[in-house]
């Protein structure tokens, strides 16, 4: 069994994985803002060994380029590509010891960007890019497996209710119609569950054999 950190494993995505991938018998060390655990300030005391980093915490901020703060931005853009470069290079000795692997949760926004979300389709787009480079520098060179997933909307997630809330504040729309609009923006007219990502992102995970030629690969999910 693996020993694996996942970050924004407080609530959403990251807490189903945690849960599922504890159920499977993982060693898996749980990093959230809500622990005390920040992403752009790196701390991996008590983490001696890692097989797998999963670069899972994000955060959005809605709203129109005018109303937008630099203190937003950098919010949205240290947490969702900052924190990726950031725990990366932290953990890289342990998993280069490993021959470990990385798995970053990306986005659909970085080729579909969404309204009012500047900063959130920025970090998105520098996470997409960044998993290409990281596998390019650290498959040959240390035997580090790197791919991302991205997910379109997923259900029931606090960041997927902040942006209902977001998107009704930005654009003047009942609750009922945000809802159906982005609805009818997904192909099976449903969000994804997140703890069907999370079973599908375990199989994936339950060894290397299953992953390492998805190095360098961005895996959609949901369109």
């Amino acid at each position: 069994m693996s020993k694996i950190l996942i970050t924004g494993a407080g609530k959403g995505l990251g807490l189903k994985l945690a849960e599922k991938l504890t159920s499977d018998g993982h060693d898996v060390f749980k990093y959230d803002i809500g622990f005390g655990k920040d992403v752009r300030e790196p701390d991996l005391e008590g983490i001696e060994e890692l097989d797998i980093l999963i670069n899972n915490a994000g955060v959005n901020i809605i709203d129109w380029l005018e109303n937008f703060t630099e203190e937003q931005w950098d919010r949205v853009v240290d947490t969702n590509s900052k924190g990726i470069f950031l725990m990366s290079k932290a953990c890289l000795p342990m998993l280069a010891e490993s021959k470990g692997t990385i798995l970053n949760i990306v986005s659909n926004a970085a080729h579909m960007p969404m309204t009012c979300s500047l900063a959130y389709n920025a970090s998105k787009g520098a996470a997409h890019i960044m998993t290409l480079q990281l596998a390019r520098e650290l498959t040959k060179k240390h035997g580090i497996t790197v791919f991302g997933i991205a997910p379109n909307k997923m259900a029931g997630t606090g960041m997927s209710a902040s942006i209902d809330e977001q998107v009704v504040k930005t654009r003047g729309w009942t609750k009922e119609y945000s809802q159906q609009y982005q609805l009818n923006g997904l192909l099976t007219g449903e969000e994804t569950p997140p703890e069907l990502l999370a079973e599908f992102i375990a199989y994936l995970l339950q060894d290397k054999e299953h992953h390492k030629f998805l190095t360098g690969c961005i895996l959609p999910y949901g369109a």
